[in-house]
């Protein structure tokens, strides 16, 4: 099925990175075929489609091609829209080229749709392309709670990550309903609350037993049950080979990088946290996890750990300081 996403944030290859790990997670023969300012063009299951429009951090309205209007939005609207449910529908513009009612009419007199300004179920969203307006047809999206358990959270780290960005290291990951996960440096648990919100079973590693404990309270507070929370080291963790499907996590570095000790390179202590984190994946299990900037990619043992590198993602923290968030596999 041809269909597109619209890039929702500042950074495409966060944006595209992300699309293409949620795709592949539910159609292993999805693919992104290009991207035209803000919209991405897939390939793609409409399962995948639904997957992503409901829970990608960095693209949104998410779903397949259903028309467009040619000459940037001044043309003819051209519209397919069998099978999708027209009983409460909004017109999304984002072009900025008050587009809405114009398609709005097509669909109401064309197809018989009733506008639902308040309670949606489908969205058809205007987007721009190189030369075109693109149209969508997307679900709806639920709220999807980034913020919401932000504000939820009874205990704060310094150096927690945002539940957007939280989230986007989750969708790198591959998680599903239903799976195992574990973020072996979970602090607060901004990351293993994301990994529960989408029906994983999340468990929490970390060494400090007072962060341990604050985060244990932020995900009593948001989740009666399908999570847990222990102090462990993540470089020598007490459960068995082979036991998660998905493992997702920042590395603490520079002066939180102590709690480990201060013996050995930066690379030591990453390729201890590689091979033990390949020993507890499954095969084709997901992983993702944050870089800093200045460690050489090369130099990490990715075959010896067994694992493969798909993506290496630049995100800006600041001015002079990158991050990289890196997706890999278990090979099997």
């Amino acid at each position: 099925m041809e269909g597109a996403a619209y890039i929702w944030g500042g950074n495409a290859e966060m944006a595209i990175g992300e699309l293409e790990s949620v795709l592949s997670t539910y159609d292993r023969k999805s693919r992104v075929v290009r991207a035209e300012g803000r919209l991405v063009y897939v390939e793609a299951s409409e399962e995948a489609l639904r997957k992503l429009n409901a829970r990608a951090a960095f693209t949104r309205y998410s779903g397949k091609i259903v028309g467009e209007i040619s000459n940037r939005g001044l043309g003819e609207i051209s519209l397919s829209l069998k099978d999708v449910d027209l009983s409460a529908f909004k017109v999304v513009d984002e072009t900025g080229m008050g587009l809405e009612r114009r398609i709005g009419e097509v669909v109401v007199k064309g197809y018989g749709g009733k506008v639902n300004l308040e309670r949606p179920v489908t969205l058809i969203v205007a987007g721009k392309s190189k030369d075109k307006v693109v149209l969508i047809a997307a679900d709806a999206p639920p709220e999807k709670g980034f913020w919401e358990r932000k504000k939820k959270r009874v205990y704060f780290e310094i150096s927690a990550l945002a539940p957007q960005l939280a989230r986007f290291m989750v969708n790198l990951a591959m998680v599903k309903e239903g799976s195992l996960f574990l973020d072996p440096f979970a602090g607060s648990m901004s990351i293993p609350a994301e990994a529960a919100s989408l029906g994983a079973y999340a468990v929490g590693g970390e060494i400090d037993a007072v962060s341990a404990a604050g985060g244990f309270e932020n995900m009593k507070n948001a989740f009666a049950t399908g999570w847990d929370v222990l102090v462990a080291d993540a470089t020598h963790a007490p459960f068995r080979d082979g036991v998660f499907n998905s493992i997702a996590t920042d590395p603490p570095f520079g002066r939180l990088k102590k709690a480990f000790g201060d013996n050995g390179s930066y690379v030591d202590f990453l390729s201890a946290f590689m091979h033990e984190a390949s020993r507890l994946l499954a095969p084709f299990g997901g992983l993702a996890f944050l870089l800093p900037q200045g460690v050489d990619q090369g130099s990490l043992p990715w075959k010896e750990a067994g694992l493969k590198p798909l993506r290496f993602i630049p995100m800006r923290a600041h001015k002079s300081f990158t991050r990289y968030a890196v997706r890999a596999i278990k090979t099997g």
